[in-house]
């Protein structure tokens, strides 16, 4: 018998004779008070999944990484895009070495790791793990943000995905084997032939593919060559796709057209939570959702927050933010239907696609 129980017995019982009286009520009211209260809240929760978030894996939250899984149960996030960044200290260089993005890779792929593992998180790896995660069981999505550790060689692949990784981003910030990215010049007018056959690879593994940061030509070759849908997971939606001149965060952009192609093609765009970009606050954050689910359709639209990933300016900065997000939209009258995919159900049906499709 645990002290607590024990406690508990000695405190709601008495002697008549040797006989002990408590009641039913008693002993469930007691279970339910034992019971951890942010999984009870939780599971009254609508479940949120957010599509490109680096909490506690940059510069900030670094402290809060233990507190994990409290966290998301506390504001029922359960599907969350936890993403890598291979490129990470090597952005103002522009040039690294290949092995040296690859070490720094399987660095923070361990650390990501140890730091689920000590919270007793999911790592998402089939369907039904995502599954799991819509009925309140917090899961990550282990995310490289850009394919560069991989050094245009297939070899890394397989290890990097049985590790966990069931979400790529093809490219970053630094010029690549992959294809031309939005913030520098063009190398490939898009996918280089590695990043062609990596496709399809991806495609045969069962491994979401990300196309953020990418050239509309890498765009639009990814498209044509997947044989499922793809996704762009994090950025803005404008009248012209972002380009190498342009200043940040325009460069960063997503073009209208584009948007549609991949909304087209089955996947979804997630909107970042960059301020500036779309008028700043909650309440403009998902002003813009809304607005992007009028030009794309309900099941194309999702949250991409890149929390940690951003600049001062960001918007959501917490897993509670994102609940915000989503009661700032019910009270602006959207559809329960329709909040319900943005804010889940379209990154889960995109996952869900690619698994399904693992050779």
């Amino acid at each position: 018998m645990s002290f607590k129980w024990r406690n508990f017995v000695e405190m709601n019982s008495f002697q008549s004779g040797d006989t002990m009286r408590i009641t039913r009520r008693e002993i469930l009211l007691y279970c339910l008070a034992g019971s951890s209260s942010t999984n009870l809240f939780a599971q009254s929760l609508s479940p949120l999944a957010d599509s490109h978030n680096h909490f506690g894996l940059l510069k900030n939250h670094l402290s809060d990484l233990g507190q994990l899984k409290a966290l998301m149960e506390k504001s029922g996030v359960t599907l969350l895009s936890w993403s890598i960044v291979p490129d990470f200290p090597f952005q103002k260089s522009f040039n690294p070495e290949a092995q040296t993005v690859k070490q720094n890779f399987e660095y923070e792929l361990a650390r990501a790791i140890k730091v689920t593992q000590s919270n007793q998180l999911k790592i998402v790896k089939t369907v039904q793990d995502i599954s799991d995660s819509e009925k309140g069981i917090p899961s990550v999505v282990l995310t490289a943000e850009g394919a560069d550790f991989l050094a245009g060689s297939m070899d890394g692949l397989k290890p990097a995905i049985d590790a966990g990784i069931q979400h790529i981003q093809l490219v970053h910030y630094i010029k690549n084997a992959v294809g031309d990215i939005q913030t520098e010049g063009p190398q490939y007018d898009g996918l280089s032939p590695f990043g062609k056959s990596l496709i399809t690879k991806l495609n045969t593994l069962g491994v979401l593919i990300d196309l953020a940061h990418g050239t509309e030509e890498l765009v639009d070759q990814a498209i044509d060559l997947s044989r499922v849908p793809v996704i762009w997971s994090h950025s803005f939606l404008s009248s012209d796709h972002g380009q190498w001149r342009a200043r940040l965060p325009f460069s960063r952009a997503i073009g209208i057209n584009v948007a549609k192609r991949i909304a087209k093609s089955g996947g979804a765009v997630g909107l970042w939570a960059l301020g500036r970009s779309f008028g700043g606050g909650i309440s403009g954050y998902a002003n813009e959702i809304m607005n992007m689910v009028d030009k794309l359709g309900p099941e194309h639209v999702m949250f991409g927050s890149d929390t940690d990933g951003l600049p001062n300016d960001s918007v959501i900065n917490s897993f509670d933010d994102l609940r915000r997000v989503f009661d700032e939209l019910q009270k602006k009258g959207l559809d329960d239907k329709t909040l319900k995919a943005i804010s889940y159900g379209n990154y889960a049906r995109c996952l869900k696609n690619a698994f399904s499709y693992k050779a």
